[in-house]
């Protein structure tokens, strides 16, 4: 009898682990999806502007890829919350939840299906921050500095999507790789003065600019209290294409921690931001365990007519982990304000979701 009775739970066991993975896994792709979806409609200025430079739709579906492993360290924790606190909803509404507890099984072994596929989420959601997102930012970035670098007369031709400010530019635009009339102003911070370019025309071959008539008007540094006015005139002119357009580009690519992988922050062990962003990148994979456990204990839902009030304890505890986070990424002056505000929402979150279990299971409301 033992070794049947033993068969038979092993197999309700497998049962439930199968209808739970399932379950929580349908609704966590769906929202990941979703989450994803929305997140680049908010990156679609970002993407028409590459669309825009390059012109081809290879390269912007490249860009457009790398932009998704960016996405979903954030897109991963947000989903399996909903994911379990639906999963849980739907059991206690279903009555399956009182069945299973009628059946003998506890709290703590219903809960375990989520908790356990969570561990490998956090698993994943810690490489994608460490390793795969910074890989991520750093191609995006090189590929757009590549595709905006290769043909300054592209620039020229779109300049409020480079952002070329503080500049009057006027031009007859022929093609992509012809302009005529060209006359730009733009200032000159070492001596504080404005410089104008004209051209009478500029045309591109391979990587080489060639210019026509060309008028240069500047002034020279000097300390005297003059302004020495150079005045230059050239029948012809050539330069590489790509100096060009790092001249043009104000907003050039920088190397900042969010794109370095987790093997080249710890290098950085004697600087304060590589500690807060190695820090960021394993809250983000703690939230996962912790949003699913907060999901699967004020998912389940008590009496007939259950109240609102768990659903909304657990949108105040979201809250905070999403504002402690905010707050952490701010605290950049200070390495203990920001571990604090990075770490002291989980512990309260799995203290807040064990007493609720223990309360449930104790039959009290």
């Amino acid at each position: 009898m033992d070794a049947k009775k033993s068969f038979c739970y092993t197999r309700y066991m497998s049962i439930l682990w199968r209808y739970a993975l399932h379950s929580y896994a349908r609704v966590f792709l769906l929202s990941v999806s979703t989450f994803i979806a929305v997140l680049m409609i908010a990156r679609f200025k970002e993407i028409a502007r590459f669309t825009a430079l390059s012109g081809d739709f290879s390269m912007t579906g490249l860009f457009i890829l790398y932009q998704i492993p960016t996405i979903l360290p954030i897109a991963i924790p947000i989903s399996t919350l909903i994911a379990s606190l639906l999963l849980f909803q739907r059991m206690s509404r279903s009555f399956e939840l009182t069945a299973l507890r009628a059946a003998g099984m506890s709290l703590t072994k219903i809960v375990t299906p989520p908790l356990f596929v969570s561990i490998f989420l956090a698993l994943l959601n810690f490489t994608l921050c460490a390793e795969i997102a910074p890989f991520c930012r750093r191609a995006s970035k090189t590929l757009l500095y590549h595709e905006t670098t290769s043909n300054p007369l592209l620039l020229l031709q779109r300049q409020k999507l480079v952002k070329l400010k503080n500049a009057f530019l006027d031009m007859d635009v022929k093609d992509d790789e012809t302009i005529k009339d060209m006359t730009l102003i733009v200032p000159n911070v070492g001596t504080n003065r404005l410089s104008l370019i004209s051209a009478r025309k500029l045309l591109l071959e391979e990587n080489t600019l060639i210019g026509k008539e060309l008028a240069l008007i500047s002034y020279l540094p000097t300390e005297s209290g003059f302004d020495p006015l150079m005045i230059e005139n050239q029948q012809l002119m050539s330069t590489s294409a790509p100096l060009l357009s790092k001249a043009l580009k104000r907003n050039r690519s920088r190397l900042d921690v969010n794109v370095l992988s987790f093997k080249m922050l710890r290098l950085y062990s004697k600087v304060q931001q590589a500690h807060i962003e190695c820090l960021r990148r394993m809250t983000l994979s703690l939230a996962v365990f912790s949003f699913t456990f907060l999901g699967c204990a004020f998912g389940i839902e008590e009496g007939r007519t259950p109240s609102k009030k768990n659903l909304f304890f657990a949108l105040l505890l979201t809250l905070s982990v999403l504002m402690s986070y905010l707050m952490g990424k701010g605290l950049k002056n200070s390495v203990v304000l920001s571990v604090t505000a990075f770490l002291l929402p989980h512990p309260f979150i799995w203290v807040c979701s064990s007493l609720h279990l223990y309360r449930i299971a104790r039959g009290r409301t």
